[in-house]
């Protein structure tokens, strides 16, 4: 599971390093040097071992290819992703659209999220986090983290349970 938060630096092509907590995990997992990177907002991106992705794309393909939904979302995850390839040092390339939208040149945030990893621009990373907390917009009100967490994979765990009734 990716977890905790790096700085890292995108140099002048789009490349960034892995942080080592995260190469490390790559390595135990059997990930592979494949990658899909997106964002659902253009502000943050996202980060998929493409074997993770892959997985998403099985779930959407139940969705039927007619619905407007689906296509709009496809539309905007495919606009700003693209399959990449970790290097022989550890770079992963970020796709000059998403650069570009999401202010990701210099300092950045490597962030874990789970099964993937989000790169956000440092600022409005912190600008985000602090405004959150400020506003005190938790996930779920009056719930900590690890109950909010729980809950969540409940709701995982009787999503599949349905899908696997079906």
């Amino acid at each position: 599971m990716f977890r905790g938060s790096y700085e890292a630096k995108v140099d002048e092509k789009g490349r960034f390093k892995l942080p080592a907590g995260f190469i490390k995990l790559i390595q135990q997992k059997q990930y592979g040097s494949e990658y899909f990177i997106t964002s659902f907002d253009g502000q943050i991106g996202e980060i998929w071992p493409l074997s993770e992705w892959e997985k998403k794309e099985a779930e959407w393909a139940l969705i039927p290819d007619e619905s407007r939904e689906k296509q709009r979302f496809l539309d905007q995850v495919n606009f700003y992703g693209q399959q990449v390839e970790i290097d022989g040092q550890d770079r992963l390339l970020v796709p000059q659209r998403l650069r570009a939208r999401a202010g990701l040149v210099g300092e950045v945030d490597i962030l874990g999220a789970g099964r993937y990893m989000k790169i956000a621009n440092h600022q409005v990373m912190q600008r985000r986090v602090e405004a959150e907390s400020r506003n005190g917009q938790d996930a779920l009100p009056g719930v900590s983290i690890a109950e909010a967490m729980d809950f969540m994979a409940g709701q995982s765990r009787l999503s599949q349970s349905k899908q696997e009734r079906s």
